[in-house]
C-alpha cells in the first residue's frame, strides 16, 4: 500500500506543481487531499489522516506551523514536511519542538523534495516495525494473562507500563464467527470482524488476543458508565449488513485489576458460548446469563450419577440415552458453557477411573474440545462408547475382531472399503480401531487393504488374459494408472511385466519338469 501524502498551502499553484515536481509512485507515495489552509487541514485530516503531510509555513488562520503542533498533539504518527521561503533560526526550532521531519526550501527542487518524502517514508517503515514488535509483545502478554497467568501484581503491572497498555477498568470480549466455509475462509472472515469490532470501538483502547481460527478475545479498556454491549451491537449489526458470516460476541464483567484478565476470559466466552442456545446470535453480557436453579443443579447431577451407573453395569444402551438425556437438559436450561465443560470432564475422569479399574492404559483418550457445544458433546459420546467397548473386551475379543476385519476384506476387496464403514461394523469409533488394527497387525488398514488388493491383481495376471485395466476394476482399484502406480511399488514391475515374467518363469518350470 503507498503512503498517502496531503499538501496545503494557500497559493493553489504550489500543490498543483508539487504534484508534477516528482515520480510520486517511484517513491511508493500517492497525493490524496490537497488543502488550501491550516484550518481546511484540519477538517480534511479528521476525516482521513494521512501518511505524510508537506505543509507551507506562511498561511491566513492557521500557519504552517500552528498545524503541526496540532497535528503533533492529535496524530502523532503522521510525518511533517515544512516548505518555506525564509530559512530562519527560530522557525526551525518551533519546527523541532513540533517533531516535523524536514524542511525544503522554496523554490521547491526535485531533489529537495525527493529527499524529504524518502526520509518520511524511512520514519514511517521505522515506526510500522516499531509498532508491529510492540502490538505482539502487548498480544503475548494479554495472552498470557489470559490463558497462563503466573507473574506477581507488580511484575505485571511493570510489564504493562513498558508496553504502553493502560487498563484502568477493562472488559474482555470473547469473538466468534460463524461460517460454513473453510478454514482459511473462516481466517478471514475473523480478520473482517476484528476490523469491523475496532472501527465500532473507535476512540476507546482495544487490544485483539488470538485465540483461534475463528475465535479471539479483544480486551476493551472502557471507563464505568459506558455500556461495552451497545458497541458490541453495533459491531453485529454491521457485520450482518455488510458480511455473509455471523458475529456472535460474549462480554464480561468490568474489571480493574489485571491479574482478573483469565476470570474475565472465561466470563465472555460464557456468554458467548450462550448464544449456541439462542436462535439469534449476537451480544450476550456476562450478568444476564441464567443463574443455575438448585433445582437445575440436581437434576444434571442425577442424570449424570445414571449415565456413571450405566456404565458401571456395561450397560450401553442405558449409557448413551441417559447421555443424551443429560445434554438435552443442559441445552434446554441453557447451563453456562464453562459449567458444561465441568460435567463433561468429570465423566471424562470417570471413565478413565473405571479403565484403571480394569487394568486399561487410557493413554488413548484425547482432551476435550471446547471449541462448540457439539465438538463437546460428540467427543463425550466417543469416550462414552469407547469406554463401554474396552471394559468389555478380552485378548480373545481382539483377535476375534481383526479376524472378522480381514475376512470381510479378503471377500470384499473389490468393493469401497472405508475406515468408518469397517469400524462401524465392529462398533468401534474410527480413530480407536484405525490404533487397534495396526497394533495387532503391525501394518495401517489402508496398507492391508492394498495389499490386498495387489496379492489379488497378481493371482489374475498370473492366471488369466483379462486386461490391466480389467483387473485394476476387479480388485476394487479404478484408476488404471494409480493401479500401475502401486503394483510397481509392490512388486518392482509394472503389470504387463509381471505377467510376462510370471509366464517365462511357469514355461521354464515345465521344461524342467
Amino acid at each position: 500500500m503507498p503512503y498517502t501524502v496531503m499538501l496545503v498551502d494557500n497559493e493553489a499553484i504550489i500543490p498543483r506543481g508539487l504534484m508534477c515536481l516528482i515520480d510520486w509512485k517511484a517513491h511508493n507515495c500517492c497525493v490524496r487531499a490537497i488543502a488550501n489552509d491550516g484550518v481546511d487541514a484540519v477538517h480534511q485530516i479528521q476525516e482521513s489522516p494521512p501518511d505524510i503531510l508537506i505543509t507551507d509555513i506562511r498561511m491566513p488562520e492557521m500557519d504552517g506551523l500552528q498545524l503541526c503542533g496540532w497535528v503533533r498533539e492529535h496524530y502523532p504518527g503522521i510525518q511533517m514536511i515544512l516548505l518555506t521561503g525564509f530559512p530562519d533560526f527560530e522557525y526551525a526550532q518551533q519546527a523541532i519542538q513540533c517533531g516535523v521531519t524536514d524542511f525544503v526550501l522554496k523554490p521547491t527542487t526535485e531533489k529537495a523534495l525527493s529527499a524529504a518524502v524518502d526520509k518520511a517514508c524511512q520514519r514511517l517503515q521505522k515506526e510500522s516495525r516499531v509498532q508491529k514488535s510492540l502490538l505482539l509483545e502487548q498480544q503475548a502478554l494479554l495472552g498470557e494473562l489470559i490463558f497462563q497467568s503466573r507473574h506477581s501484581l507488580l511484575y505485571i503491572l511493570n510489564k504493562l507500563n513498558d508496553l504502553h497498555i493502560v487498563l484502568p477498568s477493562y472488559y474482555v470480549l470473547s469473538l466468534e464467527v460463524v461460517f460454513r466455509g473453510t478454514l482459511e475462509e473462516c481466517t478471514a472472515m475473523l480478520q473482517q470482524a476484528q476490523e469491523v469490532i475496532l472501527s465500532c470501538c473507535e476512540g476507546h483502547t482495544v487490544f485483539l488476543v488470538p485465540k483461534s481460527d475463528t475465535c479471539c478475545y479483544a480486551v476493551l479498556s472502557l471507563p464505568e458508565g459506558i455500556d461495552p454491549a451497545e458497541l458490541c451491537t453495533s459491531a453485529v449489526e454491521a457485520v450482518e449488513g455488510k458480511t455473509d458470516f455471523l458475529l456472535t460476541i460474549g462480554i464480561s464483567r468490568l474489571h480493574k485489576n489485571p491479574l482478573n484478565m483469565q476470570k474475565a476470559a472465561r466470563e465472555a466466552d460464557d456468554a458467548q458460548k450462550f448464544a449456541l442456545y439462542s436462535s439469534q446470535p449476537s451480544v450476550m453480557r456476562c450478568e444476564d446469563l441464567p443463574k443455575l436453579s438448585e433445582d437445575t443443579a440436581s437434576a444434571l447431577w442425577e442424570r449424570l450419577r445414571l449415565v456413571e451407573s450405566a456404565l458401571e453395569n456395561h450397560s450401553g444402551d442405558a449409557a448413551l440415552k441417559n447421555m443424551e438425556d443429560l445434554f438435552q437438559l443442559i441445552k434446554a436450561q441453557k447451563i453456562p458453557f464453562s459449567s458444561v465443560c465441568q460435567i463433561a470432564l468429570l465423566l471424562q475422569n470417570f471413565c478413565v477411573s473405571l479403565l484403571f479399574s480394569h487394568n486399561l492404559p487410557a493413554e488413548q483418550l484425547t482432551a476435550l474440545p471446547t471449541g462448540s457445544m457439539e465438538l463437546l458433546e460428540n467427543s463425550v459420546r466417543e469416550y462414552v462408547t469407547e469406554t463401554l467397548s474396552r471394559i468389555g473386551r478380552t485378548e480373545e475379543n481382539i483377535d476375534s475382531i481383526i479376524y472378522k476385519v480381514k475376512q470381510y476384506i479378503d471377500q470384499n476387496y473389490s468393493t469401497n472399503l472405508s475406515l468408518d464403514a469397517l469400524a462401524t461394523m465392529v462398533h468401534l469409533s474410527p480413530s480407536y480401531f484405525s490404533k487397534l488394527f495396526k497394533r495387532e497387525m503391525g501394518e495401517n488398514l489402508s496398507t492391508y487393504i492394498l495389499n490386498t488388493r495387489v496379492e489379488r491383481a497378481k493371482f489374475l495376471l498370473r492366471t488369466t488374459d483379462k486386461k490391466a485395466y480389467e483387473i485394476a476394476e476387479a480388485v476394487g482399484i479404478y484408476d488404471p494408472v494409480y493401479f500401475s502406480k502401486i503394483f510397481k511399488k509392490s512388486t518392482g514391475l509394472k503389470p504387463k511385466e509381471y505377467r510376462e515374467r510370471s509366464g517365462a518363469d511357469e514355461m521354464e518350470r515345465k521344461i524342467k519338469s
